[in-house]
């Protein structure tokens, strides 16, 4: 898996002293599967209907510790768990990146590609397997997780998902191709708690900074000074003014040091609004 077995441990202790594990459901996500792969089959994980559920979850204290997916090499910042991590005060504790195999998933009876006439999945995973979807010649139609699309093929000889071998087998469906995304396809997820921490690899921050020229590069000046690289940055359109962004940005620093600290504290003063979700280990699956 790529994580060594202290650090493994360390995440399951600390799940532990807290209570459930929320993922983006239903059960057969790729959300539900790395989160099988950080701590095991027996733990009580808790399926939610959307993002923003399993962020507010964490925030109520419902969840000891939530997974949500944040940035796919291909389809690129998830909008949803932006906005979730706006509204919602979490920490982020881990960061995760796990390659990602899709599969065209269809009901056991299924052989051809003829056959299907309706395509069922997650906006992002439809993006990332464009290439392959273009040639089926089928409707498209969006869901709030690939492991939703499973359900809604069931029983139906015409539809197909795209979705996980794991979650086709979850479900009792059979994954008819897999490896049909367009290149080599990696997602991120945050593991997420009530508490942000100072230490780690990396640091999460979400601002926005009015709309004049060279706001921007002031915000973003410090970082290079004190020759801080930036790992992620990504904007959106908010929903406080029109035409006004929020920034994700992701910094190779941790909050202890006094580089990023200083860096921090000149952002806050150019921006119209600043969260910082703390620092966090870095960690890849094979």
């Amino acid at each position: 898996m790529g994580i060594n077995e202290p650090l493994l441990l360390r995440i399951i202790n600390e799940y532990v002293s807290n209570g459930s594990i929320a993922f983006l459901g239903p059960s057969g996500s790729y959300s539900h599967e790395i989160a099988i792969r950080l701590f095991g089959t027996n733990k009580p994980f808790r399926p939610m209907r959307s993002v923003g559920d399993v962020v507010k979850c964490v925030f109520n204290n419902d969840c000891g510790l939530g997974i949500v997916p944040i940035e796919n090499n291909l389809a690129g910042v998830v909008g949803d768990s932006m906005d979730a991590l706006i509204r919602w005060d979490v920490g982020i504790k881990y960061s995760v990146e796990y390659r990602v195999s899709l599969c065209l998933v269809v009901n056991e009876e299924v052989n051809d590609l003829s056959e299907i006439t309706e395509l069922y999945s997650h906006p992002h995973a439809i993006m990332e397997a464009m290439n392959f979807i273009t040639r089926l010649n089928a409707s498209i139609n969006y869901t709030q997780s690939t492991s939703e699309a499973l359900e809604k093929i069931k029983g139906h000889r015409n539809r197909a998902a795209v979705a996980s071998k794991f979650g086709a087998r979850l479900h009792g469906l059979k994954a008819l191709m897999c490896g049909i995304e367009d290149r080599p396809n990696y997602t991120r997820f945050l593991i997420i708690t009530r508490n942000k921490s100072t230490i780690g690899d990396r640091t999460l921050l979400i601002f926005s900074v009015s709309n004049r020229p060279g706001s921007l590069y002031n915000a973003l000046k410090p970082f290079a000074e004190k020759e801080i690289n930036l790992s992620m940055i990504y904007s959106k359109p908010n929903r406080q003014s029109p035409w006004g962004y929020d920034f994700l940005l992701e910094m190779e620093c941790q909050l202890e040091d006094e580089d990023c600290d200083n860096a921090l504290r000149q952002l806050g003063g150019v921006t119209t609004y600043l969260k910082v979700l703390g620092s966090y280990r870095h960690l890849r699956t094979e």
